[in-house]
């Protein structure tokens, strides 16, 4: 059997009455972001040591409901778009376009794109191919390029964006290309941008940051360099507690000698979404079901949430602290092994899983718990809603909810209804039921 994780966890933000009134308000499962802790991380981020100035641009993929899109915004943070749909969805919660860079695997011309460059949307070209689109329909502009410096770092290989593996950017060996696409057609590149991966390791990101600065000295327009996003969290009660001001001071000093040798003061930006998001945001469950599959098996809590609100643990082997509330009273000192499965009818819908490796299940040590309980998924705020397997099984989108300073709760999406579900589903006429 498989090691157990010896600590129970805390709740994050919640408490077990706020799990209960969530329940009973709004139904399992159910998202639950909290406002002061996306403000606290949004203060962190910002206030990282830098040289010259320090731009943090909130990843839009992590979790683009437009309630949180609003937060960032007030709060003065810029934003990064993985898609044209990603802009939209940013523009229609009230941002300005030119507050927002685009980085694309997707980035088609004369689909909508012209025109939101001419509002003002960045753009960061992420291939030669999109680099040549770009400076024939805009030529004589500024454009900024994402680098693959050819090496990479993150929590599991799926997470690794960077090196000889990834698709992601422009390798780094096909610089004096793009030094001839600028030529051509008088472009400016005013900023250098690279993501590594996600769950990266700061040795690597600084790396990643010399490799900018060495390469910015070819491009005298370069005012910005930008480090994209994937900064670890402290999840767990006995994760490691990271310290981003120490790497963030390193990549500073090294902005500083850049400027003593070529007299130009670069900009940093990064791009956090699960250091913004991660912890914000939390999952109510309902334990449907406890089974056992015998003395050499395992003890199952099954929930009414699973692939349809979170994909990390199947997809990543990505572990996520859960928490056994009772359905009323106060939790036992009894504690047990369980695994927890999801309500998906598949056999890879399963929370406890050993981290990195999705075929090993990791029981957890949790309070004893029964049917009618409560199974909070913590560290749910980013890369959850935004990344689940969405309609599987048929499941309709759950609800989100806001927890706010004063802390009132409120929807900020409701849940999905039957009629939504299928309401883009056309049957041809020979095709259906008599009336």
């Amino acid at each position: 059997m498989a090691t157990v994780v010896a600590q129970v966890e805390e709740l994050k933000f919640l408490t077990e009455s706020d799990i209960r009134r969530i329940a009973g308000e709004f139904g399992t499962p159910a998202f639950v972001y909290d406002e002061e802790s996306i403000e606290r991380t949004a203060a962190q981020m910002t206030s990282l040591p830098n040289a010259f100035g320090l731009k943090v641009r909130y990843s839009l993929k992590a979790c683009p409901s437009g309630a949180i899109i609003r937060i960032f915004d007030r709060l003065g943070l810029l934003f990064d778009a993985s898609s044209l749909w990603e802009v939209r969805r940013a523009l229609h919660a009230g941002v300005d376009a030119d507050k927002i860079l685009l980085t694309a695997q997707q980035a088609d011309f004369g689909r909508g794109l012209d025109e939101l460059l001419d509002a003002g949307l960045g753009f960061d070209a992420g291939s030669l191919r999109q680099l040549e689109s770009y400076g024939a329909a805009r030529p004589g502009g500024t454009v900024s390029i994402r680098l693959n410096p050819g090496f990479g770092s993150g929590l599991v290989r799926r997470l690794t964006s960077g090196g000889p593996t990834s698709s992601f950017g422009i390798w780094h060996e096909d610089l004096p290309q793009v030094a001839e696409i600028l030529r051509k057609h008088g472009l400016r590149l005013t900023r250098l941008h690279s993501h590594i991966g996600s769950g990266h390791y700061p040795d690597v990101l600084v790396r990643a940051a010399q490799t900018l600065l060495r390469h910015a000295r070819d491009f005298p327009d370069v005012d910005t360099i930008n480090l994209g996003g994937g900064y670890r969290v402290k999840a767990f009660r006995d994760d490691h507690e990271w310290d981003h001001a120490e790497w963030a001071e390193t990549v500073a000093d090294g902005i500083r000698e850049f400027a003593s040798a070529t007299g130009r003061e670069l900009r940093l930006e990064l791009e956090p979404g699960t250091f913004l998001m991660a912890n914000s945001g939390s999952i109510v469950a309902r334990v449907i079901d406890v089974v056992s599959t015998g003395a050499e098996g395992y003890r199952f809590v099954k929930i009414d949430a699973g692939l349809t609100e979170i994909i990390r643990p199947s997809y990543y082997g990505a572990p996520h602290p859960l928490v056994s509330v009772p359905e009323t009273g106060e939790a036992g000192g009894e504690v047990e092994e369980y695994c927890v499965a999801g309500h998906c009818c598949i056999a890879g819908d399963v929370l406890t899983t050993r981290a990195g490796d999705v075929e090993q299940l990791a029981p957890v040590v949790l309070p004893r718990t029964e049917p009618g309980d409560y199974l909070v998924i913590e560290r749910a705020g980013g890369y959850c809603a935004a990344m689940a397997l969405k309609n599987f099984n048929s499941y309709p989108e759950a609800p989100e909810v806001l927890r706010r300073k004063s802390g009132a709760f409120e929807v900020i999406r409701t849940p999905q209804t039957f009629e939504q579900l299928v309401a883009n589903e056309r049957i041809p006429a020979d095709l259906r039921a008599d009336d």
